[in-house]
């Protein structure tokens, strides 16, 4: 009786189907590697939604550049609604063309992780094709994955987050029967504190304490097998 009453439950550890292990080999494999996340907030999520914005750092903790820019319109009060990003923030911040360069020399090459991959790099396509600057041209594509002429590679950590958590769902944006979550509901089912959402930095590094979280032994859902 004494053996029973001083018995400790050790923690479970999760057991992963073949889809999430490869999810996690994936994010070890991010870590490992030397990728960069990056994060951009822009004036809406329009297709001409231009970036006010935008934060890189290493996987390792290193922010390389971080900086407000200044767009070609007035902000919408319902954009700075959600980021608090005003016109007077950005009035005398840099545009666009005069990052344009820093930015692509720190992401050429590079694998370039982003939560909603798709969203950010179109958003710098945009910038690029608004001022008429060069920028590299998409060489493949996939929900998952875009890769670039200049050997740049864009990986989305929201969708590979998707295919770890397995929340089927049947809406026409996910890319294969998974519900893409929001940055700060993922970094909450996984114990992360979440900073002010809908900042550069603040989700850069929301970003990359989700991936090393996903590179352990990350919480899924119990009903995912």
């Amino acid at each position: 009786m004494n053996a029973l009453l001083n018995y400790t439950a050790m923690p479970l550890v999760p057991t992963y189907n073949d889809l999430q292990q490869s999810v996690i080999d994936q994010a070890r494999s991010w870590i490992l590697g030397d990728s960069l996340v990056l994060d951009c907030e822009t004036c809406g999520l329009g297709e001409a939604a231009e970036i006010i914005e935008i934060s890189i750092m290493t996987m390792g903790g290193v922010m390389l550049f971080s900086s407000l820019i200044k767009p070609s319109l007035p902000i919408p009060e319902e954009t700075t609604a959600l980021h608090g990003i005003t016109d007077d923030m950005v009035a005398n911040a840099p545009t666009w063309p005069e990052v344009h360069d820093q930015v692509w020399a720190l992401l050429t090459g590079k694998r370039v992780l982003a939560y909603s991959a798709a969203f950010d790099f179109g958003r710098i396509d945009v910038m690029a094709r608004l001022y008429g600057l060069d920028s590299p041209a998409v060489s493949s594509r996939t929900a998952g994955r875009i890769a670039l002429s200049d050997g740049t590679t864009w990986e989305c950590v929201m969708q590979a987050y998707a295919q770890l958590w397995q929340e089927p769902t049947t809406s026409p944006q996910s890319a294969d029967g998974w519900r893409w979550k929001a940055l700060t509901e993922a970094c909450r089912a996984q114990g992360i504190p979440v900073g002010r959402a809908h900042r550069a930095q603040d989700d850069c590094l929301m970003t990359q304490a989700l991936v090393n979280a996903m590179g352990g032994e990350p919480a899924v859902r119990l009903t995912a097998f």
